[in-house]
C-alpha cells in the first residue's frame, strides 16, 4: 500500500453524495490485506483535512467538506472488525503528534468537527481523543517553559480545550454547525463520555489536572488561554459524574497529585495543587482527611 493516497485528497471536490463509500470501499478492497490499510487512511485523510481551508474559504463548504470527510471514515470504520479507533489512538501518540501541534486554527476547526461526528456516530471513542489530543496538550501546555514556546502552542491548546468542553461539559446542541448539533446527538456524547469516568480511563482524566493547574500558573501562557483552562477545570471537577469517579477512586486522585505535590518544581507555592485537590474532594467525607494532611503538610 503506498504512503501516499492522491485520491482521498481528491474527494473534497467530488460532488457525488455517494463518494465517500465509493472510496471506502474502493480503498478496502484494493488494500484490505494491509495490516495497517486503516492507518494509511487515516494519515492521508488528516494531511487532506489540512487543505480544506486552503481550498475553501466560507465556513459552510468546509463543514460541508468535513462532513464528506466523515461519512468517509465513517465507512472505513465499518469495513474493520475492531474498528479505526485504536488505529486513530496509535497516530495520535505516534507519528500525529508533530502533525496535529502544527494544525492551523482553521485546519483545527475542520479536524474538530469530523473528530465530533465520528464520537456523535460510535467510531471513535471520547477516551481516544483526551488520550491522543487533550492529555498531551496540556502537558506541553503546563511545561512550556519559554514565550515563544508558548505562544507555539496557543493554537493546539485552544483546540484541546474546544474539545474537552465538548466532550465532557456539553449539555446543549450548539450553533455553530459541529456536533452535538440536537437533542440526540447530546445524548449520544452524554452517552459516550460516561468510559471516560471508569477505570482505567478515570485514572488518566484526573492526573492530567494538575497539568491544568500549571497552565493556569504558567506566565508563559497567554493570560486568555490560563483563564480559559482554569474554567474549564473548575467546570470539570464540579460535575456529578467527576465527582462520583473520584468517590469510586481515591486512589487514583491521591496518585495524580502525590508526585507533583512532592516535586521539587512545587515546594514554594503548593497551594494551587492543594485549592485543586479540595475542590475535588470538596463534598467526599472520606476525602477531607487527605486534603487536610497536605495543607497541614
Amino acid at each position: 500500500m503506498p504512503p501516499v493516497l492522491p485520491e482521498i485528497l481528491l474527494l473534497a471536490d467530488d460532488p457525488n453524495p455517494e463518494a465517500p463509500s465509493i472510496l471506502a470501499n474502493s480503498l478496502w478492497y484494493k488494500y484490505r490485506t494491509a495490516f495497517d490499510w486503516a492507518w494509511k487512511v487515516w494519515d492521508n485523510t488528516v494531511a487532506s483535512l489540512r487543505q480544506v481551508p486552503v481550498m475553501t474559504l466560507d465556513v459552510a463548504g468546509r463543514q460541508a467538506c468535513s462532513l464528506c470527510y466523515g461519512r468517509f471514515l465513517l465507512h472505513v470504520d465499518q469495513h474493520l472488525p475492531g474498528g479505526i479507533d485504536d488505529q486513530v489512538l496509535q497516530w495520535f501518540l505516534g507519528t500525529g503528534k508533530n502533525e496535529v501541534s502544527a494544525l492551523s486554527a482553521d485546519a483545527w476547526d475542520v479536524l474538530t468537527f469530523v473528530l465530533l461526528y465520528l464520537v456523535v456516530h460510535g467510531a471513535l471513542t471520547a477516551t481516544t481523543i483526551l488520550r491522543g489530543l487533550v492529555y498531551p496538550a496540556w502537558r506541553l501546555g503546563a511545561s512550556a517553559n519559554s514565550e515563544q514556546q508558548g505562544e507555539s502552542l496557543a493554537i493546539f491548546l485552544r483546540a484541546a480545550n474546544n474539545l474537552c468542553d465538548k466532550l465532557l461539559l456539553r449539555e446543549a446542541g450548539g450553533s455553530d454547525g459541529m456536533a452535538p448539533e440536537d437533542l440526540l446527538e447530546v445524548q449520544r456524547i452524554c452517552t459516550r463520555r460516561q468510559m471516560v469516568y471508569r477505570e482505567p480511563h478515570y485514572s488518566l482524566l484526573v492526573t492530567a489536572i494538575p497539568a491544568l493547574v500549571f497552565i493556569e500558573k504558567n506566565e508563559f501562557i497567554s493570560q486568555d488561554l490560563r483563564h480559559a483552562s482554569a474554567s474549564l477545570r473548575t467546570s470539570l471537577c464540579v460535575i456529578g459524574d467527576f465527582r462520583q469517579g473520584a468517590h469510586r477512586n481515591l486512589d487514583a486522585v491521591r496518585h495524580a497529585f502525590e508526585q507533583p505535590l512532592l516535586s521539587e518544581a512545587v515546594v514554594d507555592d503548593c497551594h494551587p495543587l492543594v485549592d485543586a485537590l479540595r475542590l475535588i474532594l470538596s463534598d467526599l467525607p472520606s476525602g477531607l482527611w487527605f486534603v487536610l494532611r497536605y495543607l497541614r503538610d
